[in-house]
C-alpha cells in the first residue's frame, strides 16, 4: 500500500545548494593556503636575497678595507719616491754647480768621475791642495754626508787627487 499518488525519487545526499557552498567554501580554503604559501615563498626569497646583500655588504666592507691598506701603501711609496727624486734633483743640480766650477777654474782637470748609488769618485790633478778644498771640496761636503779626499805630489808640482764622497743611504740630508 502507498500513500502517495507520485512514486517517491530518491533524494542526494548534498543538495544543489549545499554543493555549491560546500565548493565556495573548498575554493576559499584552497586559496587561503595558496596564498599563504606563496608568501611564504616570497619571505624565504626575501630571506634569501637579504643574506645574500648581507653577504655583498660585507665583501664590499673588506675590499674597502684592503683598498685603504693598499691606498696608505702606494702614498707612502709615492711619498718616498717623490722625496729620493726630490733629492736626486738637489745632487742633481749641486753636481751641475761642482762641474761649472771645476769648468770655469780651468786649472783643476777631472780625468775621472764614478758615481754610484750612495757616492761619487773624483779623480783629477789641481795645482794646490788649497785649490781643490776651496773649489770643490767645500761643496761637496754640502752635497755629501762624507768627503775624503787623498793626495799625491806629481813631478810639476801639482797632485792628483782621488776624492770619494759618501751619502749615507736612508738618511734625508736637510742641508
Amino acid at each position: 500500500m502507498t500513500y502517495s499518488f507520485i512514486k517517491p525519487r530518491k533524494k542526494p545526499i548534498f543538495t544543489l545548494f549545499s554543493k555549491i557552498w560546500f565548493g565556495l567554501f573548498s575554493f576559499g580554503i584552497i586559496f587561503i593556503f595558496a596564498t599563504y604559501f606563496l608568501y611564504l615563498t616570497k619571505i624565504a626569497l626575501v630571506n634569501h636575497s637579504i643574506d645574500k646583500q648581507k653577504q655583498e655588504v660585507v665583501k664590499m666592507q673588506n675590499q674597502t678595507k684592503q683598498n685603504e691598506i693598499s691606498y696608505e701603501i702606494l702614498s707612502e711609496k709615492s711619498r718616498m719616491a717623490y722625496d729620493i727624486n726630490e733629492q736626486n734633483q738637489i745632487i742633481k743640480n749641486s753636481l751641475k754647480n761642482l762641474f761649472d766650477i771645476v769648468v770655469k777654474t780651468g786649472s783643476i782637470t777631472l780625468e775621472s768621475v764614478e758615481q754610484e748609488k750612495n757616492s761619487l769618485k773624483l779623480t783629477g790633478v789641481t795645482p794646490t791642495r788649497e785649490m781643490f778644498a776651496l773649489l770643490l771640496e767645500t761643496p761637496l761636503k754640502s752635497i755629501f754626508d762624507q768627503s775624503n779626499t787623498t793626495y799625491y805630489r806629481l813631478n810639476n808640482g801639482w797632485y792628483r787627487f782621488v776624492s770619494i764622497s759618501k751619502k749615507n743611504s736612508g738618511v734625508l740630508n736637510e742641508r
